[in-house]
């Protein structure tokens, strides 16, 4: 099988919080400054434009990219991809198992939000997974090897796995 298939995932409108969160973190830190023309930085410290500016612009570039997520089931590997980052290479002769799985969030940091979750997200029931996801927690198909985890939400879910299959046996 020498040819590359691509699946988009499951719609989502985790890109309006990605683009909420990196404009509210822009707007709070600068209004401040904006108000108060006569004095500029007053009450405002460079620090907290610094993170706020830090923070709310990858956000924005996120949110901006958030159409381009999509899998790539190349000849040897599936690719998981997010703008221009292909995040993860998971080689099919390292797949053990997929399920499809609710996963129970946990209260530790990560990247995730409703209808989005990126890079690595700690769950309370999985441990660690390794996310390129429209969904942070439901109906998520998980990816095991034996050393990593990878969440998915293919929109097509059927096609998907039979292309996955497919691949796998090869």
């Amino acid at each position: 099988m020498s040819e590359s298939t691509t699946f988009r995932p499951r719609s989502s409108k985790g890109w309006l919080w990605l683009a909420l969160l990196g404009f509210m973190l822009i707007l709070l830190t600068t209004f401040p400054a904006l108000i108060t023309p006569d004095e500029p930085l007053s009450g405002v410290s460079i620090p907290g434009l610094l993170i706020g500016w830090g923070i709310g612009i990858p956000c924005l570039l996120l949110a901006f990219w958030f159409p381009s997520m999509r899998y790539e089931l190349q000849p040897e590997e599936l690719v998981l991809i997010y703008g221009p980052l292909k995040l993860y290479r998971v080689p099919y002769k390292d797949i053990k198992k997929m399920t499809w799985q609710d996963l129970q969030i946990s209260l530790l940091s990560s990247f995730r939000l409703p209808g989005f979750a990126l890079f690595t997200v700690p769950y309370g029931d999985e441990g660690s997974v390794k996310m390129v996801s429209t969904s942070a927690a439901n109906r998520i198909l998980l990816i095991k090897t034996a050393k990593e985890t990878y969440g998915i939400t293919p929109a097509d879910e059927e096609g998907f796995i039979a292309v996955m299959k497919e691949r796998i046996r090869s």
